[in-house]
C-alpha cells in the first residue's frame, strides 16, 4: 500500500507507441554488521525510466500491477534466501548471485505473460484476473515483505 505509483511518478519522456512503461527491477546488495551478513532485496521503480502517455487511472493500474509482479519476485528471493543454510555453503557471494538471477529471469517472463495475457491491460477481464492472481500471491508471501534477510536466524 505504501509503494502505490502516482502518474507525477513518470518522469521520462518516450517517443514510443505504447501508453506507459514502469521500469522496475530488484536490487540485491549485502549488508555486514557486527560481524553478521544480511541481504536487503528491494523492488525498485525507476522514475526517471518510466513513462505514461496518458492521465488514465486504468492505465496507471496496469502500470501499478508491473511494479506489484516485481515485488512479488523479490518476495520470492527473499523467501529463497532465508531457506539456505549458510553455515553449508562455501561461496555465499556466488550462491546468492545465481538465485537471484534465475528470480530475475522468472520475474522478466512473467511480466511478458502479464503484458500478453491482459494485450497489455486492453482486456480489462484478463486485466481483473491478473490483478486478483497478484494480490492472492503477495498476500501468501507477506512474511517475506521485509526488504531485510536476516540469515542469522
Amino acid at each position: 500500500p505504501d509503494s502505490l505509483l502516482h502518474i507525477s511518478d513518470f518522469k521520462s519522456k518516450h517517443n514510443s507507441s505504447a501508453y506507459g512503461l514502469t521500469y522496475t527491477g530488484i536490487f540485491l546488495y549485502p549488508k555486514e554488521s557486527n560481524g553478521n551478513l544480511n541481504f536487503y532485496v528491494e523492488a525498485i521503480f525507476v522514475k526517471s525510466k518510466s513513462y505514461l502517455k496518458t492521465t488514465s487511472e486504468y492505465v496507471l493500474k496496469h502500470e501499478q500491477l508491473h511494479f506489484d509482479i516485481c515485488e512479488l519476485f523479490a518476495r520470492k528471493l527473499r523467501q529463497k534466501i532465508l531457506v539456505l543454510d549458510f553455515k553449508k555453503i562455501r561461496n555465499v557471494s556466488d550462491v546468492v548471485k545465481n538465485l537471484y538471477a534465475k528470480v530475475s529471469q522468472e520475474m522478466i517472463k512473467e511480466q511478458d505473460k502479464y503484458d500478453g495475457e491482459t494485450e497489455h491491460g486492453l482486456n480489462s477481464a484478463r486485466q481483473q484476473a491478473w490483478s486478483e492472481k497478484v494480490k492472492k500471491q503477495l498476500d501468501e508471501l507477506e512474511k517475506f515483505s521485509s526488504t531485510e534477510v536476516d540469515i542469522t536466524k
